[in-house]
């Protein structure tokens, strides 16, 4: 596996893995009433939006790299 690759899946995860915190957060927040984990729940949204514009960075930057 090469490190592109494995870059492209850890990004994948981290993504699927903030989505999960958010959600988790965000059911807490329901049956609790405390609004730290509101808070919480945003900063899982807001990773995994930061993830996906870096990820498609990283693609756009990897692609344009000419290999010799």
């Amino acid at each position: 596996m090469s490190l592109k690759s494995f870059h492209i899946i850890f990004i994948l995860i981290s993504s699927l893995f903030s989505i999960f915190f958010g959600y988790w957060c965000y059911n807490e927040w329901t049956l609790l009433q405390d609004n730290i984990y509101l808070f919480y729940s945003f900063i899982g949204a807001a990773l995994c939006v930061g993830l996906f514009f870096y990820g498609k960075w990283f693609v756009k930057e990897i692609t344009d790299i000419n290999v010799s």
